[in-house]
């Protein structure tokens, strides 16, 4: 819903700025760890999944970076029942220790070559691990600062969340970039993509001590107070806002699949170009600082104009860009060309996310809003965010172009257009009931 421009903003006390610096470290060091599995997939799948041709293990590998996405909707129950039930802040601290965990045995697993059949199978299961933590971080995030802030500025706050996403995947490039640059291809096969997996251990020690020290939201503190807590949120969803989640995974298939198509144009540049990493990461990491202020771009704009309105935007830009990115990728070399190529693709993923993820929270009432937003967002996030690379390797091995991806990205675009044209009833966070008038920007 847009905002009345007659109405002045509110001043945010000390506790909205905690929240949103809180989302923000978060999604930080969560997506650093999440990203680097499918930034150094090139790098370490030999090592767990040996094949003749190297193509294969890249693509089983890529299948392995996906299985991270399958496990996301199991960690959007756990979490989300915890942060119906318990509470905000106990289910943000313990997904990211178990991300920071999961991450940091991935450093210290054996390969094939040391443990045979068993190196795959804890490296799935680490992966899984991933997943399940990542599966609440992002929507998680967002509700607690929805619910958190003035409404008149709760997308632009918000919005801070998935900045931290993209300045944590971001970083991640700048590591892998720095260790590239330095050791060389041999090196980083051999052990330079442990040394990036490590940084995840301080990284969580620094997110523990943040969420440790916040309070709950205010509008979980209401609930709990007023004995209005659900048992059974998960049940709630299913039987009430069905048509709320079958929006918010339209919403969800292209705000997480048209992006994370970008991850496969790492492993195809490396891999299939064989154009060295450190270039390829180096490009990743000058746009990705710069990209990520967008979003709080976007979240102004959504604040001003309605997340709807911004969100059709972005999309109709996907489909727009998609068929000349992909056209140039396949001869883009040096740095600046690279930065080019991908840095088009990547503004549209910083502007997509903060009026998106927001609008599929604010479809639920905060009873739920946790289990809610995160189940419906992971729903399309299975089917978008996590094939998304290995769809656009299939479909480029398949053709032969480089422009066979811009049929994903067309079909994940239309599903959230049709999304967006079913109405929904709104539960505006600072509120626990119906929004009873329409909501200017669905209009």
């Amino acid at each position: 819903m847009r905002r009345d421009p007659s109405i002045p903003r509110e001043p945010l006390p000390p506790a909205a700025r905690k929240a949103a610096l809180a989302g923000f470290v978060g999604t930080f060091i969560e997506y650093y760890d999440f990203a680097l599995y499918g930034i150094l997939t090139v790098y370490f799948s030999p090592l767990f999944f040996p094949a003749d041709d190297p193509s294969t293990s890249l693509l089983t590998g890529l299948a392995v970076f996906g299985a991270g996405f399958v496990a996301r909707p199991v960690g959007g129950i756990i979490f989300g029942r915890i942060g119906d039930r318990i509470g905000r802040r106990h289910a943000l601290v313990a997904s990211v220790v178990l991300m920071g965990v999961c991450s940091t045995l991935v450093a210290l697993l054996p390969t094939y070559e040391t443990l045979g059949i068993a190196a795959p199978i804890l490296l799935v299961l680490l992966r899984l691990g991933q997943g399940i933590s990542a599966g609440s971080e992002m929507l998680g995030s967002i509700t607690y600062v929805l619910e958190s802030v003035p409404r008149s500025r709760r997308v632009f706050m918000a919005s801070l969340t998935p900045m931290g996403a993209l300045a944590g995947g971001t970083v991640s490039s700048v590591v892998a970039a720095i260790l590239a640059g330095t050791l060389g291809g041999e090196a980083m096969t051999s052990y330079g993509w442990r040394i990036a997996f490590l940084v995840a251990a301080p990284l969580t020690v620094f997110a523990l001590i943040i969420r440790s020290r916040l309070d709950d939201s205010p509008e979980f503190a209401e609930i709990a107070a007023q004995r209005e807590v659900v048992k059974t949120p998960l049940r709630e969803i299913f039987r009430t806002h069905r048509r709320n989640l079958l929006i918010a995974g339209g919403i969800a298939m292209a705000a997480n699949g048209a992006p994370n198509t970008a991850i496969w144009f790492n492993s195809y540049l490396v891999g299939e170009r064989g154009i060295p990493g450190e270039q390829v990461f180096a490009a990743s990491a000058l746009m990705g600082l710069p990209i990520a202020l967008l979003s709080p771009v976007a979240g102004r704009l959504s604040d001003r104009f309605g997340q709807r309105r911004v969100l059709v935007g972005v999309l109709i830009g996907y489909l727009v860009v998609s068929l000349p990115v992909l056209h140039f990728i396949s001869s883009a070399n040096g740095v600046l060309q690279l930065v080019l190529v991908i840095g088009s693709f990547g503004i549209l993923g910083a502007l997509v996310q903060a009026p998106a993820f927001s609008y599929i929270a604010e479809l639920f009432p905060a009873r739920v809003r946790y289990t809610g937003a995160n189940f419906g967002q992971n729903i399309g996030t299975v089917f978008g965010s996590g094939i998304a690379p290995f769809v656009a390797a299939v479909l480029v091995a398949a053709t032969g172009s480089t422009l066979a991806p811009a049929l994903w990205i067309a079909a994940v675009c239309l599903i959230a257009f049709a999304a967006l044209t079913l109405r929904a009833t709104h539960y505006i966070a600072g509120t626990n009931s119906p929004n009873p008038t329409p909501d200017p920007a669905q209009a």
